[in-house]
């Protein structure tokens, strides 16, 4: 059995921070601690709105003392989940030549073939995340998944995707765990962390569309061969349906959350039904509220939001060569939002004859499809076995001056 090193990853999104700590075993990853915080009222649409706020959370995540647990975390360095806000994705082959005097391959030939791929100019202005690689090749034409340290050619070539971000998203991010006092070892983002939790499960898929359903923001993307091709996001989420559902029934959102996630869609008949909830008029009349009632809110959302959905799909798809194999492509849907019971049945118009799978997280500790993207992350970190973290992994720490 092969462990690799441990990593403790953070992840902000709509409505929590969330921190792992795990690593990878035999390619799957081993939870050891979970936690995550509400910054709901710091966040909107994917944008900070009161980073400071952020900031001193992320910083509850420093040290941390379990005694329940009897761990204890001092987790100084961190690896970061960014949301696929702008996310593209494009591939870039480049070749270099052996640097060593008899042509073997050394950690600074990996570097050098590695600095090719950043200093090419990076489109629509985004900036690089990550650099993943595809296969090394040598002179000969020898493939090799990880890096071929030790082996004999007189060039070496790359070819890798390159994920990128807005300058600002990537920057926001990085800034606030920075400011918690973390040092960044590594960004990825949530789209690629997904399918590599995903590749590592040998009962699903290598290629698919993922559905990423958070609070606010829903990511559609095309994963071929376990690995990203595009994304786009539109901004509808779990909480935007439960603010439909506590607005329809006068009640408090904690309320209607806890209605949608106990009771979600049900058509299922019964001869008595007790009211779900009830509200008190102006005029002092209660209403009560059925699970009719919940069910006919339930589907005005999905009524809109299906169309966003399967414009996604669609301009993805559009984007990339025509080919039958992807009008059959699954769906494998995700995120917090996801857990909606009758979910199936709501998007159904949307998915067709394609199979759907919810994904959940097979991982003790963490059966939670809200914990699919740091789970990934950790199986990312456990890939390369540390020989090009400083190469490739991320960028470098950003700043920015106030003017």
């Amino acid at each position: 059995m092969e462990i690799t090193k441990i990593t403790a990853a953070l992840e902000i999104t709509s409505d929590y921070a969330k921190f792992a700590v795990g690593y990878s075993l035999t390619g799957a990853p081993v939870l050891l601690y979970f936690a995550k915080k509400p910054i709901k009222a710091f966040m909107k649409d994917g944008e900070m709105v009161n980073a400071k706020a952020i900031t001193d959370v992320l910083a509850s995540f420093l040290k941390l003392d379990d005694e329940a647990l009897r761990l204890k975390i001092n987790a100084s360095e961190v690896s970061i989940v960014i949301p696929p806000l702008g996310f593209e994705v494009y591939q870039n082959n480049k070749t270099t030549n052996v640097v060593g005097e008899e042509a073997i391959i050394h950690t600074i030939d990996i570097g050098n073939v590695m600095s090719l791929v950043k200093k090419e100019p990076v489109p629509n202005g985004n900036v690089i995340v990550d650099i993943v690689p595809d296969a090394f090749v040598l002179e000969n034409g020898k493939m090799y998944a990880n890096p071929p340290i030790g082996e004999k050619s007189d060039s070496l070539t790359i070819e890798a995707k390159v994920h990128t971000l807005p300058d600002h998203i990537l920057y926001a991010y990085r800034k606030a765990a920075e400011d918690a006092g973390f040092r960044v070892d590594r960004t990825c983002v949530a789209t690629y962390c997904a399918s590599q939790l995903i590749s590592c499960l040998k009962n699903l898929p290598a290629s698919y569309l993922y559905v990423d359903m958070g609070a606010h923001i829903t990511a559609v993307s095309l994963v071929g061969n376990s690995s990203p091709f595009g994304s786009l996001f539109f901004l509808k989420g779990g909480d935007d349906l439960t603010q439909d559902i506590a607005d329809a029934f006068g009640i408090p959102f904690e309320e209607a959350e806890k209605l949608k996630l106990n009771c979600g869609y049900d058509l299922r008949e019964t001869k008595y039904q007790s009211p779900l909830a009830t509200s008190v008029g102006e005029d002092g009349k209660s209403t009560p509220y059925f699970q009719k009632d919940l069910n006919s809110v339930i589907e005005d959302f999905f009524e809109s939001y299906d169309g966003f959905l399967n414009n996604a799909i669609q301009t993805i798809l559009n984007k990339q060569p025509a080919n039958p194999a992807l009008l059959t492509l699954p769906i494998l849907v995700s995120g917090g939002a996801s857990k909606l019971n009758g979910l199936e049945a709501l998007i159904a118009s949307v998915v067709g004859k394609r199979p759907l799978t919810r994904f959940v997280p097979p991982v003790l500790g963490a059966r939670d499809p809200g914990a699919t993207n740091l789970l990934g992350l950790i199986v990312a970190e456990g890939s390369y076995h540390g020989t090009l973290e400083d190469n490739y992994h991320g960028v470098s720490t950003l700043s920015r001056d106030k003017q």
